[in-house]
C-alpha cells in the first residue's frame, strides 16, 4: 500500500515535470517565429559611437547605393548646411555642390567629396526625419542644429537636424560628412 502511494506520487511528479516542459518547449518554439532578432543580434536603437557604416533609421532598410529607385547612385546637389553649435552661437553656414556625385565648384565642406558620397547613398532619407511617437532614447547628444536646404536631384530639400534624442542623433550620424562630427561645426 505505502509503495503503492510512492510509486503514484512519483508517477504524479514525473507526469508534471514531463508536461511542464513539453508546454516550455512548444512556448519557445513559437516565440522563435515571432520574427524577432537573432541571438545575439542587438535591438533598439544604436548610440552614438563610431560606426564603420552609415546606419539606417529604425524601421527603415539601408539603401543600395547601385539602387537608382531608392539609393542616388550619384546625387546632383546644390544645397546649403547652416550649423549652429549651440544657443547663442554664430550659426556657421557650407555651400555644397554635386554633380554626378562628385563636388564641384566652391564645395566649401570640410570633406565635399565625403558629403557628396553620403547624399548619393542616403539623399532620399535627408527629408526623413523621426516619426512622431518613435521610441527614441532619451540621450542628450548636444546642443547642435543644423538646417540643410537646397535641391538635390532635382527635389526641394528643407530638412533639419539636432542631437536631442537618440533617434536625432542617429540620423545626424548618418548625414556626417554633412553635418560634422558632434560639436556641430567640423
Amino acid at each position: 500500500m505505502i509503495s503503492d502511494r510512492l510509486t503514484r506520487r512519483q508517477l504524479s511528479r514525473s507526469s508534471f515535470l514531463v508536461g511542464s516542459g513539453l508546454v516550455l518547449l512548444v512556448l519557445a518554439g513559437c516565440g522563435a517565429e515571432s520574427g524577432g532578432t537573432a541571438p545575439g543580434t542587438a535591438t533598439g536603437s544604436p548610440t552614438a559611437t563610431t560606426q564603420s557604416e552609415t546606419p539606417a533609421p529604425s524601421g527603415q532598410p539601408t539603401p543600395d547605393p547601385s539602387d537608382t529607385a531608392t539609393g542616388n547612385a550619384a546625387a546632383d546637389a546644390q544645397l546649403s548646411i547652416v550649423l549652429t553649435a549651440g544657443e547663442g552661437a554664430e550659426p556657421v553656414t557650407y555651400e555644397l555642390a554635386c554633380e554626378a556625385g562628385e563636388p564641384v565648384g566652391d564645395s566649401a565642406l570640410p570633406d565635399p567629396s565625403a558629403a557628396c558620397d553620403v547624399l548619393a547613398t542616403n539623399g532620399d532619407l535627408i527629408m526623413d526625419e523621426p516619426a512622431a511617437g518613435a521610441m527614441c532614447t532619451q540621450l542628450y547628444g548636444g546642443p547642435e542644429t543644423a538646417v540643410v536646404t537646397g535641391t538635390l536631384n532635382g527635389n526641394a530639400v528643407d530638412a533639419s537636424f539636432s542631437r536631442d534624442n537618440g533617434c536625432s542623433i542617429d540620423r545626424w550620424a548618418m548625414f556626417e560628412p554633412l553635418l560634422g562630427t558632434s560639436g556641430g561645426v567640423q
